[in-house]
């Protein structure tokens, strides 16, 4: 097998490039929770000279216009290889004069700006939900955008609630901050869950060592953690209370988030008022799931295409420190990709991250396999990403 193989590489897919006049150099990815996924990827062009300025885009295939669905594979590995299905938002061409000079060719870069498969839940419409839970709001959104919800069920149905010019994806957002749930989109798959929910598919959780021993290359780059209850940048945990309005007595009652009932300090959800000690229960109870993970740290490690929101990752080494060796949750992850195009030793590949605990020296996953348990493929049909299963659930 060809040792580019296992160097960084980054591919696209779709629509199929037939021409050899271009090819990848750079990749950035980011993906975190709440939020579409962006990728940037320059392609770097080589024009003939005996070209015109208005037909060498032709002849090397030409542009990706925006809304192009895009196919793009990228990693380190036959086993890390990730896919990741998006459309062309925007595209910049940068040249400079210090770029190479040729006899025959001009090298022109290209840079495209894609966002995810969710992209495209940004309209802004209007409508009343009564009577319904959470998970049945979720799917039904999900759904008419042809995504697979993978959503954990729950009890509590919602009395009354509007979307006033708000998008589906800010709606559920907002829903999903109210009732301390996570909302994390993977391609043509959005998870509503708990965030201390895996959301890892199959057994293997990439580690990361830190032994700082001469001669030995840790892939841990660097690893800083900021432990402390009300620390700005760190973690945040409170002793959430709300107040309730009851009508009979005429007087507000008062409801402490279980969870979060020991905790030094105490904060309020006053944001939205409510009607019942219920559902001012359900709102404290939501607030305090929203920092369940308040041990925050920020990770500079070898690239891994593993590395997803809501997966777990394990660090290890001396270089650690005592408490920091184990389980972490992935909050946020950035991917850099720079590929040599004649040389793979010159290729690198580095991951940015963003990740939590639920206490300081470890981190209480749960693993729900009711929500994984389905893998869905991504299929385009009429020019849109969409999952080939949507599901029952």
């Amino acid at each position: 097998m060809p040792i580019k193989t296992f160097a960084p590489h980054a591919e696209i897919v779709y629509p199929r490039v037939t021409s050899a006049r271009q090819y990848i150099t750079q990749m950035d990815g980011h993906f975190r929770e709440s939020a579409h996924s962006v990728v940037e990827v320059t392609v770097q062009f080589s024009v003939p000279r005996s070209a015109s300025v208005q037909g060498w885009l032709l002849q090397s295939v030409g542009l990706l216009t925006e809304g192009t669905p895009v196919h793009v594979v990228y990693g380190s590995g036959p086993h890390q290889n990730v896919d990741y299905y998006g459309y062309v938002h925007s595209y910049r061409i940068s040249t400079a004069e210090t770029d190479p000079k040729y006899t025959m060719n001009a090298e022109v870069s290209v840079t495209y700006t894609l966002t995810g498969a969710s992209s495209d839940m940004q309209s802004q419409r209007s409508r009343a939900w009564r009577a319904v839970s959470p998970s049945y709001i979720a799917r039904t959104v999900c759904r008419s955008y042809r995504l697979a919800p993978f959503i954990q069920r729950g009890a509590t149905r919602l009395a009354e609630r509007a979307q006033n010019s708000q998008s589906d994806f800010a709606f559920l957002r907002d829903m999903a901050e109210e009732l301390g749930l996570r909302l994390v989109v993977d391609n043509t798959s959005v998870y509503l869950t708990e965030p201390l929910v895996s959301l890892r598919r199959g057994r293997e959780i990439p580690s990361f060592h830190l032994t700082k021993i001469s001669g030995i290359r840790d892939s841990v780059y660097s690893f800083d953690v900021l432990t402390g209850e009300l620390e700005p940048g760190g973690g945040k945990r409170t002793r959430v209370e709300s107040f309730g309005y009851n009508r009979h007595t005429k007087f507000l009652s008062r409801t402490v988030a279980r969870t979060s009932a020991q905790a030094r300090y105490t904060s309020y959800t006053t944001a939205l008022p409510s009607s019942s000690q219920k559902e001012a229960g359900g709102r404290a109870a939501g607030k305090a799931s929203t920092s369940a993970l308040w041990v925050q740290a920020q990770s500079r490690v070898r690239g891994d295409g593993r590395l997803k929101v809501g997966h777990e990752v394990w660090f290890q080494g001396v270089g650690m420190g005592p408490k920091n060796i184990g389980t972490w949750m992935v909050r946020e992850v950035a991917h850099h990709l720079e590929i040599h195009p004649t040389d793979s030793r010159l290729s690198t590949f580095r991951s940015d991250l963003v990740v939590g605990r639920n206490r300081p020296d470890g981190l209480d996953v749960i693993r729900r396999d009711d929500l994984t348990a389905t893998i869905t493929a991504s299929s385009l049909s009429t020019g849109r990403w969409h999952a080939q299963h949507i599901g029952e659930r």
